[in-house]
């Protein structure tokens, strides 16, 4: 495709942003205004031109999935391989980076990259060591505190300096012994690969010069949701010719809990003077109903640079708004509007997705979805690379890779089972501290520790040899040749395939499936088909990239997941103050904020129709929350989106059917959810101190009122002892002309 044709292909917003090549650019691109078409565009606009080699270009994005399909496409537009693009996320251009300069910090390029699991075993171990007892702080919370601390790239000599109480300071002992030992295991975490290229970098100049020399053009997707250490990485890498083109939307920046700043796509225009501003209004994939309810919604937002999304899609059905009694009438709702689309609107199950807020509201969905036979796949549950014996497999390559790799090593020692106990690992294991050798070293010369009975010494040295027998193949073999053999020589498979326990004959089809994935990875990456490649790209792999959209199933999944993704049905459940939008975000605008684009999100998931659900009573923490309408408010999102987008509809108890709601039906009773100005005035009518009388609750005394999107919302001190806050204009509630006796 030559040049004028890969301009024609774009509208002229989209034609702009690919064409101005030089200096930054910020493309605030709203949802489905085709962002990922500008990037692959873009960067084919640039290798045409003769502007940059592939080699030359550098394009972050925030999944492997996202990069391998941007890659394929830059290859169909300009019909030639571009293998050298270095294409990929944060994470896996910094493992790359580092493959090429951990030398400069103590480190050799064999490294291990570890998950969360590997870091509580670590952690686990050096708690044993220092005699800090679980019970008091549990190893989770060590490495989520570790974690947040990198992520603002605090190191455990800054985290020490300010560790001021018990818990802290003890947290910061682990710290200086957690980075003491991934350093002697050759190992890095995920936050250690966003921060290590830093430290590099600012040490060595040099180096720094080299990857901004090599770089011509830098592309960032999602730049909304960029961290401290993302953004001054690619500050470092665009200083000298700030040919830098971030592309993102600050009203789709939903993850604050884990490090992104807002900030950076805010004050981009501060960092880089000289920027250009486009921005991607026209939607491809929403019916302007869905749009103009979304655009209603995120305009409630302060922290926003301002777009207004607009579609050529046609106006289409409005959104329903569905009242349930509880999580279980909610689940069954979803199921009757899945049969009905399936018959009425052709359509197939993955074209629908249910999203909810919080993993532990899948329940009740699975449970209907089970009962009426359909199928469905949750994405966020158990992931493939976290089942054990695809863990089992993995560490037996991280040691070949990495024989430093003390974690993957005590996972397999005696996996399948050869005698090596627990007395015995802790021998091996003091030992190796005293002659401050790596465990595997301390395999090799096993014979030399006097206490070992010489039987197990002899189990411990064959298991050895077995390891060196393979690893003395790795320059030889590739990476599927290379499992292969380690499934073979330590029956990985066998033991599955000889067990009479159903749930081994999955383990052995994902062991097969493992092998699959390994060869689909040996064909798109010819020339790299390393091992640790490959364990690099598995790695960092998220259930997203696992999860294929054209099977027949019903897709599950939290709005978090959801993001970037696109359905024809989307249904989003639990929509009830203190859920949706968590209760915790109430204290805090900013929490509040977040939370509002995360239903942005949600909301402009929907092409064609969007179901919006709530109940009036929710099991939470094992008891139900009985009570009237009041007790569980439907979402304060619901009555941002104007009532001329919406469509209501009470979920009746007769057979589980639903029943629209009519005209007459809104005037007979109060309406749902309402903006403000629609609710009755019921200001002045009730005061502090006033007595009132509720038909569960009895009598009661006003302690407070005040007015809020939903109504006079009053709190009331009842005489059974309890204090509730009730919305006046549907408590039902009688003024006694009794006082305080």
């Amino acid at each position: 495709m030559n040049q004028s044709q890969l301009l024609e292909a774009l509208n002229p917003q989209q034609r702009e942003a690919v064409v101005h090549t030089e200096g930054p650019l910020l493309v605030l691109a709203g949802a489905g205004s085709g962002k990922t078409r500008v990037l692959t565009y873009r960067i084919a606009f640039l290798i045409e031109r003769r502007l940059a080699a592939p080699h030359e270009i550098l394009a972050v994005t925030f999944t492997n999935k996202a990069a391998n399909e941007m890659k394929t496409r830059v290859e169909s537009l300009l019909n030639m391989s571009v293998q050298h693009l270095w294409i990929g996320t944060f994470h896996s251009i910094c493992a790359r980076f580092l493959r090429q300069i951990a030398k400069y910090i103590g480190y050799q390029s064999n490294f291990t990259i570890y998950d969360v699991d590997d870091q509580i075993a670590q952690i686990k171990r050096i708690m044993d060591f220092l005699n800090i007892s679980r019970e008091i702080i549990s190893p989770k919370v060590v490495q989520y505190t570790i974690s947040q601390a990198k992520n603002q790239m605090k190191d455990a000599r800054q985290f020490e300096k300010q560790a001021y109480d018990y818990r802290s300071q003890q947290i910061a002992k682990i710290f200086w012994e957690y980075e003491a030992a991934l350093r002697k295991n050759n190992a890095f975490d995920f936050d250690d690969l966003l921060i290590k290229p830093i430290d590099v970098f600012t040490a060595h100049p040099e180096v720094l010069e080299a990857y901004q020399r090599k770089f011509k053009y830098l592309l960032v997707d999602e730049y909304q949701d960029t961290n401290k250490a993302q953004y001054y990485l690619i500050k470092l890498l665009a200083a000298n010719h700030q040919n830098v083109c971030v592309v993102g939307d600050e009203d789709q920046s939903i993850y604050r809990w884990r490090g992104a700043n807002i900030e950076n796509i805010l004050n981009f225009e501060k960092d880089y003077p000289e920027t250009r501003v486009i921005r991607l209004e026209q939607n491809y994939r929403s019916t302007q109903t869905i749009l103009s309810a979304a655009n209603s919604v995120v305009a409630n937002n302060v922290n926003r640079l301002g777009k207004n999304l607009w579609s050529k899609q046609g106006k289409g059905e409005k959104i329903k708004v569905v009242e349930t009694r509880d999580e279980s009438s909610e689940a069954s709702a979803v199921v009757q509007f899945i049969q009905q689309l399936l018959i009425q609107k052709r359509l197939s199950y993955n074209d629908m997705v249910i999203l909810y807020r919080t993993n532990a509201q899948s329940r009740a969905l699975e449970e209907q979805l089970r009962a009426h036979n359909i199928p469905y796949t949750i994405v966020g549950g158990m992931k493939f690379y976290e089942r054990k014996e695809i863990k089992d497999i993995l560490a037996y390559l991280k040691v070949l890779v990495n024989p430093t790799d003390w974690v993957s090593l005590r996972r397999i020692i005696n996996f399948p089972s050869r005698g090596i106990g627990e007395v015995t690992i802790n021998k091996l294991e003091k030992f190796s501290r005293q002659r401050q050798w790596s465990l595997f070293q301390t395999l090799e010369r096993v014979r030399e520790i006097s206490d070992l009975p010489p039987n197990t010494a002899k189990k411990v040295e064959q298991f050895y040899q077995q390891l060196k027998k393979i690893r003395d193949q790795l320059s030889r073999l590739n990476a599927l040749e290379i499992t292969q053999r380690v499934v073979e020589e330590f029956r990985l498979k066998k033991i599955y395939e000889d067990s009479r326990r159903p749930e081994d004959e999955s383990r052995v089809e994902n062991i097969n499936e493992l092998l699959n994935s390994i060869q689909i990875f040996l064909e798109r990456n010819p020339d790299s088909g390393e091992l640790e490649h490959y364990l690099a790209e598995v790695t960092l792999m998220t259930d997203i990239d696992n999860w294929d959209p054209s099977n027949p199933t019903v897709t599950l999944m939290t709005l978090h997941s959801a993001k970037g993704l696109e359905f024809p049905v989307v249904f989003i459940t639990g929509l009830e103050d203190g859920l949706f939008p968590l209760s915790r975000s109430f204290e805090q605008e900013d929490d509040l904020e977040e939370e509002r684009r995360l239903f942005y999100v949600g909301l402009t998931r929907a092409k064609e129709q969007l179901y919006l659900l709530y109940a009036l009573n929710r099991r939470r923490f094992g008891q139900e929350n009985f009570g009237s309408f009041f007790q569980s408010m439907p979402s304060r999102f619901l009555s941002e989106i104007p009532s001329r987008y919406v469509e209501r509809i009470r979920w009746g108890k007769q057979n589980n059917r639903y029943r629209r709601k009519k005209e007459s039906y809104f005037r007979a009773e109060k309406p749902l959810t309402a903006p403000l100005d629609t609710l009755p005035d019921e200001e002045g009518k009730f005061k502090i101190g006033q007595w009132v009388r509720h038909e569960s609750f009895g009598k009661g005394q006003i302690l407070g009122v005040e007015k809020s999107r939903l109504g006079t919302k009053l709190t009331i001190y009842f005489e059974r002892k309890e204090i509730k806050k009730l919305v006046a204009e549907y408590a039902n509630l009688e003024i006694t002309e009794e006082t305080e006796s």
